[in-house]
Parts: structure tokens; sequence; C-alpha cells
């Protein structure tokens, strides 16, 4: 169980916790208030005081992860090596969302929710995310780390051949650093320059 929280920002915490917990565990039906309020070890009314039902924390649960793949990503932009930063990027992403399918038989439910606030959400948190990604491929570009001239002179484009290669990754993984490393050898196929032809030897 969670620990006791203290705070209103602490307990909003606790619940969401909770919750991310329970849903991962039980799916979003069969998990209810009750459940979530007896994991955070808060009352029904303390949880009531800081959502107005489950709906309203499935969407907070939401929005800590479609925050957290974000601020990952953001980290990871910093990374010296260009190889390093995008593969960085891009696990922020897509290993995350490896690991939650992985480790949750609901996550597909959950990934595929019709609540529209919730689907808000993960797309205000993806556009976000594709934001921090094409920062980093023209940062890559200016210190001539990546060759746009190869990608038609577009960022754009090479931004849509490393997504695919996020969505690629999950292929015949089975942990999320097997996930991580076929990210980064994808990410090294695509941006690196192809080598020189060796000249051969005169006669």
């Amino acid at each position: 169980m969670a620990a006791p929280a203290s705070g209103g920002q602490n307990k909003r915490e606790a619940i969401i916790r909770a919750a991310t917990t329970l849903f991962g565990r039980y799916g979003y039906r069969r998990t209810t208030v009750e459940l979530i309020a007896r994991e955070a070890r808060l009352a029904k009314p303390t949880l009531y005081a800081h959502f107005e039902d489950k709906d309203a924390i499935f969407v907070a649960v939401c929005q800590a992860v479609m925050d957290r793949i974000v601020a990952q990503a953001r980290a990871a932009s910093a990374e010296r090596d260009a190889v390093a930063r995008l593969t960085g990027v891009l696990a922020a992403k897509f290993t995350t969302v490896f690991e939650l399918v992985e480790s949750s038989p609901h996550a597909r439910e959950l990934l595929e929710s019709s609540d529209a606030r919730a689907r808000d959400v993960v797309a205000a948190g993806d556009r976000a995310f594709a934001e921090v990604l094409l920062a980093a491929i023209k940062s890559a570009a200016r210190e001539q780390a990546v060759s746009l001239a190869r990608f038609g002179g577009k960022a754009a484009t090479l931004q849509s051949l490393l997504m695919a290669a996020g969505h690629g990754a999950s292929w015949g993984a089975g942990s999320a650093a097997e996930h991580r490393a076929q990210l980064g050898a994808l990410v090294r196929a695509i941006i690196e320059r192809p080598a020189a032809p060796r000249a051969g030897r005169s006669r």
C-alpha cells in the first residue's frame, strides 16, 4: 500500500500513485473509488475532496504519465552525444509505454480509453513530446552530428522516421533494457552517415 499522505498536494499525489497501481492491476472497470482510497490510505471523503469521481482520477493518472514522459524527454535532450540524446528522448516515451504494456494485462484497455478528457491529455502530451524530439534533432543538426541533407533537408522527415523506430523497437524485446538497446541501434542506423567507400589499390 502507499505510504500515508499529509498535506493537500501529498494526498493528491498519493491518490494518483494508488490509482496508477490499481488500474494496472485490475483495469479501469474493476478499480473502484473504495479500492483507490484504501490503497492510498485515505478516507473516501478525503479522496472526493480532491477528485469528483473515478474518471477524474483516471485523467489525473494520464496527466501524470504524460508529464513524466515529457520531463524525461527534456532531460535526455541535454545529452551531448547525438545518438544517446535521440535515443533517450525516444525512450522517454516508447520504452515507458512498453514497460506499462508489459507490466499490466489491462494496459491496452487503459491506452484505448474512450474518456475524451483523457484523450485530450494524451494528445497534448504527445504534441509536447514531438516538440522536444524535433528540437533535439535540430540541435544535433546544428552541431553537424546529423546531416539533414540525407532527409531532404527537413528535420520533420527525420522526426517521422525516428517516431517509426520508436514504435518498432518493441519487436522481439523481452524487457525494457532490450527495448532501449534496440531503440538505440535503430537510431544509430538511421542517423549515422554511411562509411565512405574505400579507394581500391591502383595497379
